[in-house]
């Protein structure tokens, strides 16, 4: 799923993607609407356990978006959850996991996870996996639709500028996440997602966006 190897503190700095600007009509609203739209449940991982034990204090520029990798019909943003609480990912962690129904936080967002692949990534950003369970009925875009809602959310509380929500992909050159990757790197997909974040962002900023 995710690595964890740590590298250096410093990061290079993000290219600028020129997506196109979602023309439908905003529907302006609070942040507190946006995030109660987005469904966040707060099931944190138990302070003693190994993965929070070594966090750092973090004050995040970043915004890291990742995917699971984990099909299995029952590999939901709960699920993922227990598993974190039992310890199953060894020296794993991240901030939220995302599917077509809720937003599930793990770790205080003053704490650094282990989810980036590098230091610089885990020392400096937010980390959010979404799901990508195969289940009847499972609908992908409502994962990324989520995700978007909460990244806006995050953008607006943390002054966190578009350019700064990168994919996995930045941090060590992984196919992740990949089902918004092109061949392995950002692309169309990745650009479509950008636009979504930035239509949620505009509708809890007063129609001004933050490239």
């Amino acid at each position: 799923m995710l690595g964890c190897q740590q590298g250096s503190n410093s990061y290079r700095r993000p290219p600028v993607y020129n997506f196109k600007t979602d023309t439908t009509p905003l529907m302006p609203r609070s942040i507190t609407r946006l995030a109660k739209e987005a469904n966040i449940k707060i099931r944190l991982m138990p302070a003693g356990s190994r993965q929070r034990r070594g966090s750092k204090r973090l004050r995040p520029s970043f915004i890291t978006i990742h995917s699971t990798a984990n099909h299995s019909p029952t590999s939901t943003a709960m699920q993922h959850s227990r598993a974190l609480c039992r310890g199953a990912f060894t020296n794993r962690s991240w901030h939220f996991t995302v599917d077509q129904f809720m937003v599930v936080q793990n770790l205080p967002l003053h704490e650094t996870g282990w989810h980036a692949g590098s230091s610089a990534g885990n020392n400096n950003s937010i980390g959010i996996e979404m799901c990508e369970c195969e289940s009847t009925g499972h609908n992908h875009f409502r994962t990324w639709d989520r995700a978007a809602k909460l990244t806006a959310v995050l953008m607006k509380r943390y002054g966190v500028r578009m350019r700064y929500v990168v994919p996995h992909y930045h941090w060590t050159g992984k196919n992740c996440p990949a089902p918004l990757m092109s061949n392995g790197r950002p692309g169309p997909k990745w650009m479509w997602f950008l636009s979504r974040i930035d239509y949620y962002y505009r509708c809890i900023n007063n129609g001004v966006s933050n490239r």
